[in-house]
């Protein structure tokens, strides 16, 4: 006879609360099967069973349990069993009847973000798994409704993306790693940051100001989809991704000299931003979960290449086009790509193709007076990185590079040996025969 016993979660609690068993009492289970949440004071966790057979409790839901401690037994049984069935079917979001035969067993946290996000059941009841768990509600949310697409434009090179779209970061689905409960993960899309096609302009009828929220003598203002598909990133970004904040300055002089020498010996615009790529790529292996998509609480998907997002924002619209498997790539590619990218920004001429798939996001500031930025993380990554303008320093030229990570995935530690190694690539200019 197996045993599920409660892990040790984090070191700062000595009793947690069994939340829910997902499993009935006596019903069969399979060794990946989810079988029950356990809460601390800083997060849920979800129990695997471990074992194949029959599921007995020990412990009610709602009772305290301790690391350690066993939760239930897992008895054999003489024949494979059937997929196990859930102690009952929550009602999705909204719906208020319960869910379908066959539908998901809906987490309490995952049920949780779903009413406050206030996303449609019927898009819950669609997803492949057998637990919505709260991770799988954050990239459904993320995906957000399709639009529909506009007509292709004569002036736009490819098929014209919509406004809600044309920044879309579609992250590969990772595969589930072997402690955890198997899941048919969809693809997630980060919110759109999305050039506009057509600003709403200033409400000018006599009633506008007399419109709900606006004061007396003011007027109401449109805000472009553009400008909208910022805020759903953002509020996205805040509810789901407990973010953390580390800058660093680092001695550029010997970077922006070395891109100088570049640009006349390639003949080709070399800047800062190509060697901070170049630099960010090659980290890749040292620093995995830096580009890492959080799977689950105990989980993480760690892509086998970096493919490096970068803002463009040309004054009609932000855009992170990537590039990919950028530490395969040299200097002269990679400012190439570039290159082509803000053409592509001054024409509206990018396709879903050069925005999809990146897992980490390097956002630039050009304005020379902007000494520190904090960027935002795109749901599904883990790290974004922030590089302002290099400015005079007493003898040495500086520049700030700022991380923004996902807590979950990077310790604070972590991140300050990240941007020490980016200062030390920055600083040595070592990239001959790059």
């Amino acid at each position: 006879m197996a045993e599920i016993r409660v892990p040790k979660l984090n070191t700062n609690d000595s009793a947690y609360v069994l939340l829910e068993w997902l499993v009935a009492d006596g019903a069969p289970v399979r060794g990946d099967d989810v079988v029950a949440s356990v809460e601390t004071s800083k997060t849920v966790e979800e129990l695997v069973s471990g074992h194949d057979g029959i599921l007995v409790q020990l412990i009610p839901a709602g009772a305290d349990c301790t690391p350690g401690q066993p939760i239930a037994h897992i008895t054999p049984h003489p024949t494979p069993p059937p997929t196990p069935a859930p102690v009952s079917a929550q009602p999705a979001a909204g719906s208020g009847d319960a869910l379908p035969s066959g539908a998901p067993l809906i987490t309490a946290p995952a049920q949780a973000l779903i009413d406050e996000l206030g996303i449609d059941p019927a898009r819950v009841r669609a997803l492949p798994v057998k637990v919505v768990r709260r991770v799988d509600v954050e990239r459904l949310a993320a995906a957000g409704s399709p639009p529909p697409r506009p007509p292709a434009s004569p002036a736009t090179e490819g098929p014209a993306l919509s406004a809600e779209a044309a920044v879309a970061q579609t992250l590969p689905s990772p595969a589930p790693a072997p402690t955890a409960a198997p899941t048919a993960v969809p693809p997630a899309v980060a919110p759109t940051i999305a050039p506009a096609s057509a600003t709403s302009a200033a409400a000018a009828s006599p009633g506008a100001a007399s419109a709900p929220g606006v004061p007396v003598g003011g007027s109401a203002r449109g805000l472009s989809g553009n400008q909208q598909a910022v805020g759903r990133t953002v509020s996205l970004s805040h509810q789901t991704i407990p973010a953390a904040y580390t800058a660093i300055k680092v001695d550029v002089g010997k970077a922006t000299t070395a891109a100088r020498d570049l640009t006349k010996r390639l003949r080709k615009l070399v800047g800062l931003p190509d060697l901070l790529i170049a630099a960010v790529a090659r980290l890749h292996q040292d620093f995995p979960l830096c580009f890492a998509t959080l799977v689950d609480e105990s989980t993480a998907a760690v892509p086998d290449a970096p493919n490096v997002g970068v803002t463009i924002d040309l004054g009609t619209g932000l855009y992170v086009p990537v590039i990919r498997d950028a530490h395969g790539k040299g200097i002269e590619e990679i400012a190439g790509e570039l290159a082509g990218f803000r053409r592509l920004a001054q024409r509206g001429g990018f396709r879903q193709e050069h925005l999809d798939g990146g897992n980490i996001v390097v956002t630039l500031h050009h304005d020379r007076d902007i000494v520190m930025a904090v960027p935002i993380v795109f749901p599904g990554q883990a790290c974004a990185l922030a590089l302002t303008s290099p400015q005079r320093e007493g003898e040495r030229t500086v520049a700030v590079i700022g991380l923004a990570y996902d807590h979950r995935l990077v310790n604070g530690r972590d991140a300050v040996l990240f941007l020490q190694a980016l200062k030390e690539a920055l600083e040595a200019a070592s990239f001959e025969g790059l």
